[in-house]
């Protein structure tokens, strides 16, 4: 299929980008799927230019950078037969993770396809930039709303003991909604931790 080219890691990532762009019509953010070309082989001089230039041994082989499912984007390590993941990789995967990316390691093309297709049918992840609060999207806009009237009718969703320098003996609903739009990512990544330590309640997380 690929000319002379044995199977192996590079067949299979080529298989996954011939199957993103078949696909584009389902999933049009496939359209920003890219290969991190920081492997293969070079001599001296090609390996110090490319460094120079912002090249780092492990990262991963391709990312989606495409915010879903709680996750800020995808990244993809392709390996094939009995390859494994280097310490560098693992390194980067681990930071990946840490900046909240989800990052696979799939062992061909076939795993790799079905791992993109399961993210993409995830829901958006809202973004929020806590250093330019009132520039967010229109889902986002809506939740804080919502969040923010309810807060104003007594129903805080941060908890009854819950307090912050937007709370006034008479709030108005402006206040309540700069609050939510402050505290919202914090108490969303609170409660997410909580639920998976299994303790449940999201009564004062913030």
């Amino acid at each position: 299929m690929y000319g002379n080219l044995k199977r192996g890691e590079d067949t299979e990532q080529m298989g996954v980008i011939d199957w993103a762009n078949w696909n584009t019509g389902r999933f049009p953010e496939l359209k920003l799927l890219f290969h991190v070309p920081n492997g293969g082989k070079r001599n001296a001089a090609e390996a110090a230019r490319f460094k120079a230039m912002g090249v780092k041994a492990g990262v991963p082989d391709l990312c989606l950078p495409v915010p879903r499912g709680g996750y800020a984007g995808l990244y993809i390590e392709m390996k094939y037969g009995k390859n494994k993941t280097t310490e560098k990789q693992e390194e980067w995967i681990h930071s990946l993770i840490e900046q909240g990316y989800l990052v696979k390691v799939c062992w061909g093309g076939q795993e790799a396809t079905a791992v993109l297709e399961e993210y993409l049918q995830q829901g958006k992840t809202i973004m929020i930039d806590p250093l330019n609060s009132w520039n967010m999207t229109e889902e986002t806009d809506c939740m804080v709303s919502a969040l923010a009237a309810a807060a104003v009718q007594g129903t805080c969703p941060f908890g009854r003991s819950f307090e912050s320098e937007f709370c006034l003996p008479f709030p108005e609903e402006g206040d309540c909604a700069m609050c939510v739009n402050k505290y919202m990512m914090i108490w969303l990544k609170k409660i997410a931790g909580r639920f998976l330590k299994g303790e449940g309640s999201a009564e004062n997380t913030v």
